[in-house]
Order: C-alpha cells, then structure tokens, then sequence
C-alpha cells in the first residue's frame, strides 16, 4: 500500500505542476505572439523614407547655393535616372564642364560634352555608378563647395547658374 501511496502522490504532483505549467506556456505564447507583432511593426515603421531633412533643406540653399530645394531633388533625381539607365547623353547634360575626373592620383579635365560621352565608361565607373544609386538623400552631406555623393565619389554644385557635376574622384581608398 505504501507503494502505491507513493505512486498516487508522484502522479498528482506530475499533473499539480503540469497544471500550474499549461497556463504559463500559454501565457508565454501569447506573450510570444505579442513580441512577434511589436517587432514586425517595428519593422515596418523603422524603413525611412528616403528625403532631406530640414536641416539639409536649409544647407542646400543657405550654404550650397542653390534657388530651392526643387531645383536641386530635381537635378538629382534625373541624374540618378540618367546613370541608372545608361543614357550617356542624359548625363552629359548634368555635367559641369570642365568636369575633373581624379583617379590614381592623376587629375584629368573633360572640356566638354563630346568628350565626355565618348570617355563615359572609363569616367562612370561601376563604383561611380554605385556610389550615385545607393545614395540616400537624408544622409547627403553638403557644404559650401556643394553636395557630396557617396564618400566622394561625385560632387555637384551650382555653376554658372546651374547645378551640375563637376568632380568625379574614382579612387579614393585601397
């Protein structure tokens, strides 16, 4: 009988504590789900969208010179758009002339559209091109000789009335 007595107290200790354990787990779980939820929503609410700050807004004019803030998005856009689609004479248009071109520690000038078009790949490196396409806007630094792209690799600015690229650095670190 002994035997069995112990037996019987082994068995409802078991099922007191799976009985205490049941609601815990579906607490955690519940718990869980809201966890899942606050982190899909932050998620979704952390991707910025890709604009100037206000802060970037005022330097563009106060600072690097341009009319509006318009004027520069809009110039910058269709550069992008131009680079993207490989359209050379689109972004000869956006150039700046003469436009530098620094590479390997050499300086080289494009006088002027022509050139510039016929040198087009050896000036729009991949690198280039990359800087330009994943460049975000609010994270543009700009300054009094205008806004850079990237770490440096292109620089635009307002020249002779117009914005324009006027710098290109295609090696700027090993």
């Amino acid at each position: 009988m002994m035997k069995n007595t112990k037996t019987i107290k082994i068995m409802l200790t078991s099922v007191m504590a799976l009985s205490l354990t049941i609601p815990a787990l579906s607490s955690v779980s519940a718990q869980a789900n809201t966890t899942t939820k606050s982190i899909s929503t932050q998620a979704t609410t952390k991707t910025k969208v890709d604009k100037l700050t206000p802060e970037q807004e005022k330097s563009l004019v106060d600072i690097a010179g341009f009319d509006n803030v318009k004027q520069f998005t809009g110039f910058y856009n269709n550069l992008r758009r131009s680079v993207a689609k490989n359209d050379k004479e689109a972004v000869a248009n956006r150039i700046s002339y003469p436009l530098s071109v620094y590479s390997n520690n050499h300086q080289r000038k494009i006088l002027n559209k022509k050139q510039f078009i016929a040198e087009y790949d050896t000036i729009m490196t991949a690198k280039t091109k990359k800087a330009l396409a994943d460049q975000r806007l609010d994270k543009l630094f700009i300054r009094d000789q205008g806004v850079m792209v990237g770490s440096g690799e292109m620089w635009i600015a307002m020249l002779d009335h117009k914005p324009g690229v006027y710098t290109i650095n295609q090696k700027l670190h090993d």
